[in-house]
C-alpha cells in the first residue's frame, strides 16, 4: 500500500499547531516560529506547511522569525476569490530572509471566521 501524499497538520486545543510535510521527513511547530500568533489560523497552517518543505530540502532551516506580513486586497485566481498574503521571514538557523506568499481563498477566510466565533 502506497503511502498517503497529503499534508498533515494538527491542531489539538491547547497543543502547539505543527504541520508535517508530503514526506514525512520534517515536522515543524509553531513554537518554533517567533510572531506567529498575530497569524490567523489558516496562514498558520499555510506557513508551517512551507517551513515543513523547506526543512525537508536543507534540514538546518529554522528556527524563524516573521518579519512583516502583508496582507492585500481581494482578487479572483480562476474561479476563486483569494486573499494575497505575503510573509517575510527570517530563518534564524540559515541567516538568511526570504518571502512567503500565500493565497488564502474566500471559502477558507468564511470557514476560519466561523470557527472564531
Amino acid at each position: 500500500m502506497g503511502r498517503k501524499a497529503t499534508n498533515e497538520i494538527k491542531d489539538e486545543p491547547g497543543e502547539p499547531m505543527t504541520a508535517r510535510s508530503k514526506m514525512g521527513e520534517a515536522v515543524v511547530s509553531e513554537l518554533e516560529v517567533k510572531g506567529i500568533e498575530n497569524l490567523t489560523p489558516t496562514e498558520k497552517k499555510h506557513l508551517l506547511l512551507q517551513l515543513s518543505r523547506d526543512k525537508v530540502k536543507d534540514s538546518s532551516a529554522g528556527p524563524w522569525e516573521i518579519v512583516d506580513v502583508f496582507r492585500e486586497n481581494w482578487r479572483t485566481i480562476k474561479a476563486t476569490l483569494a486573499q494575497p498574503v505575503e510573509i517575510d521571514v527570517r530563518d534564524v538557523g540559515r541567516d538568511a530572509l526570504f518571502r512567503v506568499s500565500l493565497d488564502i481563498t474566500q471559502l477558507e477566510r468564511e470557514l476560519e471566521t466561523q470557527e472564531l466565533k
